[in-house]
């Protein structure tokens, strides 16, 4: 008889500001079958004052692969869908295809990528939005937004920046790692609290 028969199970991902959880969930009952969570402990040590708020994403991955691998093993084989979600506005980077590997134990390890610059960063001052285009969205632009860190990144820190060639937010780092895609696919409403984003055409603003 095979190890996995009998209902189907939906495994829930949220990566969040100060922890990371997993739970396993009966899509027809809506019953939590099995649910771990674990503390991250990403948060980067800055100088007093200071307007940067970064944390490790490795820390994440890490955080998030030990509240996997606690849960049920006989419940994880009956998971046969994957939802994720995470914090919003935050900002990380990484290389194409250099950004992760595997190890002995078949763990991830993130390797190229920047801090996961959060939604709480606070460098896009009043001052610098004014500067930016205004965005074609529901939204108003503000500090912390993906898409203002990311022009704040290009004017101040424009070596920095070309490190990389791909962008997003941390859950859509994971999405991308999980799924060994060649670039991040976001969700409409990452898009949206990025700025810069029209929900109702579903479109970035590419002309400003």
């Amino acid at each position: 008889m095979a190890r996995n028969c009998g209902r189907r199970f939906v495994l829930g991902i949220d990566v969040g500001t100060t922890s990371v959880k997993a739970t396993i969930i009966d899509p027809t009952t809506k019953a939590i079958i099995d649910s771990q969570w674990r503390q991250t402990q990403a948060e980067k040590s800055c100088e007093s004052g200071s307007l940067v708020n970064e944390q490790d994403p490795s820390r994440i991955c890490t955080a998030l692969q030990h509240a996997v691998s606690m849960l049920k093993k006989e419940q994880l084989l009956r998971v046969s869908a994957i939802g994720i979600c995470g914090q919003m506005h935050g900002v990380v980077l990484w290389k194409c295809r250099e950004a992760w590997s595997r190890n002995d134990f078949r763990r991830y390890e993130l390797e190229n990528t920047s801090q996961l610059i959060t939604w709480q960063d606070l460098r896009c001052s009043g001052e610098f939005l004014r500067t930016l285009p205004n965005p074609d969205s529901h939204l108003r632009l503000s500090t912390g937004h993906g898409c203002a860190t990311l022009f704040w990144l290009q004017r101040n820190m424009p070596e920095f920046i070309l490190q990389y060639d791909r962008a997003g937010t941390i859950q859509d780092l994971v999405v991308t790692m999980l799924c060994e895609l060649n670039q991040p696919i976001m969700s409409v409403q990452n898009a949206a609290s990025w700025g810069y984003f029209n929900t109702v055409k579903n479109k970035w603003n590419t002309k400003m």
